[in-house]
């Protein structure tokens, strides 16, 4: 027997009888450091470079996509580091009196910048003291410790360093480190040469649910190396893989990578999207994949409006970034979306992404990104709204499946409010609110009651989007009527 709630979306042909917006974007890629176990939420670029440190040769396609995300307008990024099979952890052994191992100091996450970590040793009367430092800063200190044991539990949830007792059968306090002068950790190694999409993927799964109604991208790597793999994560997640070609590509690249992922099913989780951009660099500037821009236009985009809007047109206007690489015309454009490639057009020197096609062949119900996107959204939100029902008594005046109907309601009602399903009008009369919500006896029959089963159909009709506006301007003689 399955417990909790779950849900699931489908199309239906034919007529059918908002909480807060999710901008959230999740990244995995190569990074200085950081945990590698756990998917960590950051709201600035101060938070990420804290926990992940700065931008390096090899980990700059992450920096720089989380600075451009947040430099566009993001606030939610969740970030997965990812490593290769091999990948170590730094450390020192701490020798006793007599020079035998005592205790062990590593680096919490693997990477060559545990060399940079010193530890330093104080014995002093039989009592020690270990400080952790990096670039002459102190990052930790365990002051007067009397015992091996003491030690290591003054270090327990260090957020720096490990220490782990090592066993020295030296008697105490023999087997206490002795004094010694900042020494470097060993380098750890991140086997970054080794990372393919099982990491990248496996990195992400550290997030959990944190993702759903979400936005998912590895950048650095180009569509035809985790296009299959991000997409198979974004649909399992209920989140919209965001995707690019490699730095370099042409349009008729980036249209036969289109061609290449689009698919009926898990198309609909996914976006292409082309050229790279310039984004500013000192003086300079630098070349990067355009994930962080998308995934910002669209949180401004759900922030400002909601998440059954598209983030393209004027609203996703650049703010930061210097503009793409390759110019796109609108004419281009038209091309691309042909395609199943989002182009990011720049028109009289203002930059905006001016599509939001997604790689669904069936373009019926799926061509732009923003119906699943809604439907992610819907599912995550009512699946909250119904999370307080599970266990419930079902009792036989159907009071508890009024209040099931009510709660999936009240996350529908404010979308169709705001425009996000399209009401069916005759005049100025409304026949239904582009929703509807069924929980009472007739789709809760003894059957499903008995196997202690709430069902509830929710229909939705998703509001259509402007993405091309046809106006004709005649001429007429002087003397004909307008």
């Amino acid at each position: 027997m399955r417990v909790g709630v779950e849900v699931t979306t489908g199309l239906r042909t034919g007529p059918s009888n908002p909480g807060p917006p999710s901008g959230i974007f999740q990244i995995a890629g190569v990074t200085e450091r950081g945990p590698v176990e756990q998917t960590v939420q950051v709201k600035s670029l101060g938070e990420y470079t804290n926990l992940f440190g700065d931008r390096t040769p090899y980990s700059s396609n992450t920096f720089d996509t989380a600075r451009l995300f947040f430099e566009e307008g993001g606030a939610d990024l969740l970030v997965s580091r990812a490593v290769g099979p091999a990948a170590t952890k730094g450390f020192l052994n701490l020798e006793d009196s007599v020079a035998v191992p005592t205790i062990k100091v590593e680096a919490k996450h693997p990477g060559g910048y545990s060399a940079g970590l010193t530890v330093a040793v104080e014995n002093v009367a039989d009592l020690v003291t270990i400080t952790i430092s990096e670039g002459g800063e102190v990052l930790a200190r365990f002051r007067d410790l009397a015992t091996v044991a003491d030690i290591v539990a003054a270090a327990a949830g260090n957020r720096h360093v490990n220490v782990t007792d090592l066993g020295s059968a030296t008697a105490a306090p023999g087997n206490l480190p002795a004094t010694l002068a900042a020494t470097a950790l060993s380098a750890g190694e991140d086997d970054r040469g080794n990372i393919t999409a099982t990491e990248i993927v496996s990195a992400l799964e550290t997030g959990g649910d944190q993702i759903a109604g979400g936005a998912v991208a590895a950048p650095g790597y180009s569509s035809d190396i985790i296009g299959g793999a991000l997409i198979g994560y974004a649909s399992g997640a209920g989140a919209i893989a965001l995707l690019a070609p490699h730095a370099d590509a042409t349009k008729a690249e980036a249209i036969q990578a289109g061609d290449e992922l689009a698919s009926a099913g898990a198309g609909a989780y996914a976006g292409l999207f082309w050229p790279h951009l310039s984004i500013p660099d000192g003086s300079g500037s630098r070349v990067i994949s355009p994930e962080g821009y998308i995934a910002a236009v669209r949180a401004r985009a759900f922030r400002e409006i909601g998440f059954w809007t598209a983030p393209a047109g004027d609203r996703a206007t650049m703010q930061w970034a210097n503009g793409t690489v390759t110019a796109v015309t609108p004419e281009v454009n038209n091309e691309l979306g042909a395609a199943y490639v989002n182009g990011i057009v720049t028109v009289a020197g203002r930059t905006k992404l001016y599509n939001w096609t997604s790689l669904s062949t069936d373009r019926a119900n799926f061509a732009l990104l923003s119906a699943r996107d809604t439907l992610n959204n819907l599912v995550r939100l009512v699946k909250t709204a119904l999370e307080p029902f599970v266990f419930q008594t079902v009792d036989g005046r159907g009071h508890l499946l009024s209040q099931v109907e009510s709660a999936a309601v009240s996350v529908v009602a404010p979308v169709a409010e705001a425009g996000g399903f399209f009401a069916r009008m005759v005049g100025d009369e409304e026949i239904d609110p582009g929703y509807l919500v069924v929980v009472d006896s007739t789709n809760n029959g003894l059957d499903n009651l008995e196997e202690n089963t709430v069902l509830v159909d929710i229909s939705v009709r998703l509001s259509p989007v402007a993405a091309l506006i046809k106006a004709e301007v005649v001429k007429v003689p002087l003397a004909a009527a307008l």
